[in-house]
């Protein structure tokens, strides 16, 4: 509708810019000059609407330009925002991978066992299985049953090594078992893998509980793993004073989906 009004507007525009040439030839002619300053007084109010129409074609003009230069102006916006996203997310992304990489050199100095740092390149295809496959193998002696660890602590094991890459099972995989002990209370238990968090089966003792928050730490019973490593902190537990064993749940200090960087044990093997 506005563009059939802007179109009238234009047409009569133009008639009545034509209208007032002819008139203004027609009115230098000597017969003319006595009709002259009728017409003028005639033509007045044609001129003054003439004037009106001329600065609204201008005033729409300039309004059609300024939305163009509104609409440009928006998109190099947009474009600028973008880029200042992607910017921001490599920065955190690049926080968060410096950060895992000077908790692993820090573990390694104070571990005390000979370990090699490897770059987690893939994860399980299921969440079920809860794996993560590596760029270390055989050239670089890590074998299958190696101890897997990270900054903050106790990941799994390799379950099987190639030459130049190797598989790790988490501790998330249901298969997966870990002996430890409760720093808090010293309580005995096995860590348990499942879908969700990680269950602790603990030795039932009349008048002792788990303490929420309390950390789970690998005891070393049974030769499977090193004593020392952190699992993770106690969130949960039930206690029942006819049950034989009590229930935890743990919060694991690792997580495989954003996990980048690990270590391998390569001087322990379970017994």
């Amino acid at each position: 509708m506005y563009g059939r009004a802007r179109s009238r507007s234009t047409g009569r525009f133009l008639y009545l810019t034509a209208a007032m040439v002819a008139l203004a030839v027609l009115s230098q002619q000597s017969w003319a000059a006595g009709v002259r300053g009728t017409a003028k007084s005639a033509l007045a109010p044609v001129e003054s609407q003439m004037m009106s129409i001329a600065s609204a074609v201008e005033a729409a003009t300039a309004i059609f330009g300024d939305v163009a230069s509104l609409r440009t102006q928006n998109q190099r916006l947009g474009a600028e925002n973008q880029d200042l996203k992607r910017q921001l997310a490599e920065m955190n992304a690049a926080a968060i991978d410096n950060k895992e990489l000077r908790q692993a050199l820090d573990y390694q100095r104070s571990f005390g066992h000979r370990t090699v740092a490897a770059e987690v390149v893939g994860r399980g295809p299921d969440s079920f299985s809860r794996t993560l496959q590596i760029d270390r193998g055989t050239a670089d002696g890590v074998q299958a049953g190696m101890i897997v660890v990270s900054g903050a602590g106790l990941v799994g094991r390799v379950r099987e090594a190639g030459p130049h890459g190797a598989i790790v099972q988490t501790l998330a995989d249901p298969q997966s078992r870990a002996n430890v002990f409760l720093s808090g209370t010293g309580l005995q238990g096995t860590v348990v893998g499942g879908p969700g968090a990680l269950h602790v089966q603990i030795e039932h003792r009349l008048g002792i509980v788990p303490t929420k928050g309390e950390w789970a730490i690998t005891s070393g019973i049974g030769g499977g793993y090193p004593r020392g490593l952190v699992v993770g902190a106690v969130t949960s537990f039930t206690h029942s004073d006819a049950a034989s064993v009590d229930a935890a749940l743990i919060e694991w200090a690792n997580d495989p989906r954003t996990l980048s960087l690990v270590i391998v044990v390569v001087d322990f093997m379970p017994s």
